[in-house]
């Protein structure tokens, strides 16, 4: 029988502090799939906040989750700003239409307010809902966009890597924007509730940009935006990496509690950054957990727990966002695996 002294937050505040908990905590960025599990689709989720809030607390009731999730991934800073988000009826938002054109529409950028723009009142108030629900024995995680990204969001890709060769002193005057903005939502999201920010950077890893230029661009904003989110009262800061950053992983520690990373090998990476964060994963996503069998899922499970897990200092999960149609067996077999062989202190 599994066993369960402690709360979900007792367990994740234990890890952080590197104190064993009573056993592995399972945390998964569990969106996509919480809202298809629950039978509704994303579109819904951004008109009844409560269908959202619902669709959490089922995942987190029947997988035995050790945290809820709110609406990540959601561009709202870079929509308020004036950039064009599109949400699909059944796939994730995005953003269609950068709004950053050239250097002179820096000055039409206005500082947003998080409570009053755009779509950001929805999303807090999701917040709100899902801390009201859980309420304090389980951490509520939300999403703030680092300010790197919604800068290529709002400039597109291509224009700003081309813009930090070209005319880089533009490009920190677009950074200093959506850090105060990044900044201002991520402050918010704590004051409605969220005990965790996370953050995910797919757009600063070694295959969009050099190590210099994420030296000079993505990390000194992503470092004071960490920090002030912190200040915020925020109980840890979680960096979802996204891709490979073998190169940047000492820098991405930096004012970060919790790495949940992919394509690293889990426990090799706990032994060189264990000392600085908590790692989280790493199930793959898609290739185990998606498309393999129930035996694959299994097997690789059992290895991320006693590669990472003994001393503590770890939180076991899937490498990145749990795709809409994994089958929920599979989802199970990770709940399973934590009975079979991640109780502390029989793990070690």
């Amino acid at each position: 029988m599994r066993k369960n002294d402690m709360t979900s937050m007792e367990r994740i505040m234990a890890v952080l502090r590197r104190e064993l908990p009573d056993r592995v905590p399972l945390v998964l960025q569990s969106r996509e799939f919480g809202l298809k599990y629950y039978g509704a689709k994303f579109e819904e989720a951004y008109r009844d906040p409560d269908l959202y809030v619902q669709s959490q607390l089922k995942v987190i009731e029947d997988f035995e989750l050790d945290a809820a999730w709110d609406i990540w991934c959601t561009p709202a800073v870079d929509e308020a700003l004036g950039a064009k988000m599109v949400i699909p009826e059944d796939d994730p938002p995005w953003i269609e239409e950068p709004c950053v054109q050239s250097p002179d529409d820096l000055n039409k950028l206005k500082t947003v307010d998080p409570w009053k723009d755009g779509r950001m009142p929805y999303l807090l108030d999701v917040v709100a809902k899902l801390k009201k629900a859980v309420g304090p024995d389980m951490p509520v995680i939300a999403w703030a966009s680092p300010p790197f990204r919604t800068a290529c969001l709002i400039r597109g890709n291509t224009e700003l890597y081309m813009d930090m060769i070209d005319n880089p002193s533009f490009v920190k005057d677009l950074l200093e924007i959506t850090t105060e903005n990044c900044t201002a939502y991520g402050k918010a999201l704590v004051e409605a509730g969220a005990d965790i920010v996370c953050t995910s950077n797919p757009v600063a890893n070694m295959d969009c940009i050099s190590l210099d230029h994420f030296k000079e661009f993505a990390h000194p904003y992503t470092k004071r935006f960490f920090g002030d989110i912190k200040k915020a009262g925020a109980k840890a800061i979680n960096f979802h990496t996204c891709g490979r950053w073998d190169d940047r992983f000492d820098l991405c520690c930096e004012n970060a509690d919790i790495l949940h990373v992919d394509r690293v090998e889990i426990g090799e990476f706990k032994k060189k950054y264990g000392d600085r964060i908590v790692p989280q994963g790493n199930v793959k996503a898609v290739a185990t957990l998606y498309q393999g069998t129930p035996e694959e899922v299994r097997n690789e499970a059992i290895a991320c727990i006693r590669d990472a897990a003994p001393g503590g200092g770890y939180i076991f999960g899937a490498d990145c966002a749990v795709a809409r149609d994994t089958p929920p067996q599979h989802v199970r077999i990770l709940t399973d695996t934590i009975k079979e062989v991640g109780i502390y202190p029989e793990l070690g």
